[in-house]
């Protein structure tokens, strides 16, 4: 996809480094380089009503042939006329291409529409974005006459990188940087890069099982990535820098973040498991996964009151049947509240059976869809979550 306008363009040899060769062509018109360079099958030309009456299009048209498909376009004068310019843009590539974009002969904001359309394209239409390529007349070597051509993919790199930044940021969700991470490192072995990095594919790595441990709810897991990735991004902050910039900005951030969910041997029951427990909760609840927040919450006070209550039971802590044990007391308390035991009103349990109570009917709530008459609402469901991460923290202190 190319545009003409109609200024009268300068010949010029065109060099273009793509990182394996540097291609040279001598042309006033670039699309034409890119045509001895790539050999397209079609080339779709953005032309306003002007261009379409132009020269630059006459000759171009008569380079390429039938291989050249004009694309109306507004003279983008409008916001309308501008949107109907990303609404050309989008329509004319068929879904499932392989497209190169050439804003060099372009006007105004098309280089930006053109992006911007790239990313539309490409989340869409399953387009495939080789290249965004640009011909800096204004950069040229005048004593060679030699025009640079830089490649603006980066561009919707980037803009991948600031939807996974965003993912993560509000929900927790980072599969989407763990595989740019990955595919940062993957491409830099595959392009046989003159230095090479060791431990970008062990951040995406560690970075994408945290995530899936949070989503699937598996708090074992969550905090031993936590503790994994924090090591992990503690080495690696060279070559986040050199090969992830975008990342390396948001890396610190990450860090401060996950330290308090990181334990070196999750399996192990003490207090400092069930702490990092505790902010993998209020970490869920922050990232609006109240259901993974409140479900965890309900088994962190079955291993909690274990600990309290059974320390000869902390070795067997994730058995059944020690976890039954607690459960079955808990349900006991639970009972004498509701049964208004006089008893209970005396005790230290009674706050226990009042935290259990609200926690297992939340839970119970959520784990059935709200099927019930007497459900909560959505904003009350967030609001009881909120209140009981308080009051589980209470417990532990």
């Amino acid at each position: 996809m190319t545009v003409l306008g109609t200024s009268t363009y300068q010949e010029t040899t065109y060099v273009w480094d793509d990182g394996e060769r540097i291609r040279r062509h001598r042309s006033a018109l670039f699309p034409v380089a890119l045509d001895a360079w790539l050999a397209p099958e079609r080339f779709l030309v953005l032309l306003t009503p002007d261009s379409t009456a132009h020269a630059n299009w006459r000759q171009l048209e008569a380079h390429l042939g039938e291989r050249a498909q004009p694309v109306p376009i507004p003279a983008g004068k409008s916001e309308a006329e501008l949107w109907q310019i990303f609404d050309a843009l989008v329509a004319a590539v068929p879904e499932q291409a392989e497209l190169v974009l050439d804003v060099t002969h372009g006007f105004r904001s098309l280089p930006l529409f053109a992006a911007v359309a790239a990313l539309v394209l490409r989340q869409l239409r399953g387009v495939t974005i080789q290249r965004i390529l640009y011909g800096a007349f204004e950069a040229r070597d005048r004593e060679r006459d030699e025009t640079p051509v830089f490649d603006l993919s980066p561009l919707v790199d980037l803009a991948e990188w600031s939807s996974g930044i965003e993912a993560l940021e509000r929900s927790g969700d980072g599969r989407l940087l763990a595989a740019r991470i990955q595919a940062t490192h993957s491409d830099l072995y595959r392009k046989q890069a003159p230095e090479l990095p060791r431990q970008l594919a062990g951040v995406g790595n560690k970075l994408g099982a945290l995530s899936q441990a949070v989503w699937l709810n598996r708090p074992l897991e969550a905090l031993a990535a936590a503790h994994q990735l924090d090591q992990q991004l503690a080495t690696a902050q060279e070559e986040l820098a050199r090969w992830t910039p975008p990342f390396a900005v948001l890396a610190e951030r990450v860090r401060a973040e996950i330290a308090p969910l990181a334990h070196p041997n999750p399996e192990q029951l003490d207090e400092g498991n069930l702490r990092a427990q505790l902010e993998l909760i209020g970490y869920a609840l922050g990232k609006g996964l109240v259901l993974q927040a409140v479900t965890l919450a309900r088994e962190w006070l079955v291993s909690w009151y274990l600990w309290r209550t059974f320390p000869e039971l902390r070795p067997s802590w994730l058995q059944r049947e020690s976890r039954q044990r607690a459960e079955n007391e808990l349900n006991a308390l639970q009972q004498q509240l509701r049964d208004g035991s006089p008893l209970l009103h005396a005790l230290p349990e009674r706050r226990i059976a009042e935290v259990w109570d609200q926690v297992t009917q939340l839970r119970n709530d959520l784990a059935h869809c709200g099927m019930r008459h007497d459900r909560s609402t959505p904003d009350r469901v967030t609001r009881r979550a909120r209140e009981l991460v308080t009051e589980l923290a209470t417990l532990l202190q």
